[in-house]
């Protein structure tokens, strides 16, 4: 799948599932699921469920009554997929009576189960839509802008650092240029932001209240997205709305090699390290990049 070769990825899944046996938890094995009652399960991390639910259409064919169980986190915004009628959780956010299925499918094996190529990934650019008040709440708390409003992010999480961008690179690419920048980072990290001066060119999501549906709302609204490989790419490119990707030299299979664009998201853009490391020539071009997006006439336009 990192060479763009989905038909040999599927040929490989089939000779491993040959390989095992009966499964005591259900897990799809490659039968067909039409006519039985389907749980899709996010299991993995909250960016794969935001671009794996551009899926859910498709399993509503197979099950009009299926059910996504979403970690708490995105239990609001599951619910704002398209084809999505009856999302879950668990622990306290469990439902009361425990739901039936018949076949579990882990939600990154869905391309798989519809045997998607390259080319006909499902590409809805705008599949996930944040309900009108929440986007009304936040527009308001955003204000009004003069300029460009550009969102960014430069950490990914602990348990892969080095998709994270030092905090100084970031900073670098901020200044001396005519945007309002709005933290979309989240966690110990935001706590970089807080120590910049504040003014009305540097703004924090956090003005706008808590929550990833709140995220959504606000991504919404911005001109331009710009962060490394983490949930805030994957809600623009579920939006329709431009954001650029700053990837680590060895980038996940998700986005392939040798290319600036992304068969999953058509608003995006991809800026890769030329060497292990590299962020010092990404921000380069993220910074060249920039300048030249905001001397175009309708700025949001991806170039």
């Amino acid at each position: 799948m990192l060479a763009g070769s989905f038909a040999t990825a599927w040929r490989e899944s089939d000779a491993i599932r040959m390989r095992n046996g009966l499964d005591p938890h259900r897990f799809w094995k490659g039968e067909d699921p039409r006519g039985k009652r389907v749980i899709v399960r996010c299991l993995h991390g909250l960016g794969d469920a935001v671009q794996f639910l551009r899926y859910a259409p498709q399993v509503r064919e197979l099950d009009p009554h299926f059910i996504v169980e979403v970690p708490p986190p995105l239990l609001q915004l599951a619910r704002c997929f398209h084809g999505v009628g009856n999302a879950i959780s668990w622990g306290r956010y469990a439902p009361a009576c425990p739901v039936e299925w018949d076949i579990q499918v882990e939600i990154m094996e869905l391309p798989y189960l519809f045997r998607t190529g390259l080319y006909e990934l499902p590409l809805a650019t705008e599949y996930l839509e944040v309900p009108f008040p929440v986007k009304m709440r936040v527009s308001q708390a955003m204000g009004f802008a003069e300029v460009p409003r550009v969102g960014v992010v430069w950490s990914a999480g602990e348990w892969n650092p080095v998709r994270s961008l030092p905090f100084a690179q970031m900073r670098r690419m901020l200044q001396d240029l005519d945007c309002q920048f709005w933290n979309l980072q989240g966690g110990p990290p935001r706590d970089d932001w807080k120590a910049m001066l504040a003014c009305s060119r540097v703004r924090d999501a956090a003005e706008c209240g808590d929550g990833i549906l709140t995220l959504a709302a606000l991504v919404s609204e911005l001109d331009l997205v710009i962060t490394v490989d983490t949930l805030a790419a994957h809600i623009a490119g579920a939006l329709g709305k431009p954001v650029w990707v700053l990837l680590q030299y060895a980038a996940d299979w998700r986005w392939m090699t040798d290319r600036s664009d992304s068969p999953w998201y058509p608003s995006m853009r991809l800026f890769r390290q030329a060497t292990p490391g590299d962020w010092n020539g990404v921000i380069s071009s993220v910074q060249d990049r920039l300048k030249q997006w905001l001397q175009t006439p309708v700025a949001g336009l991806v170039r």
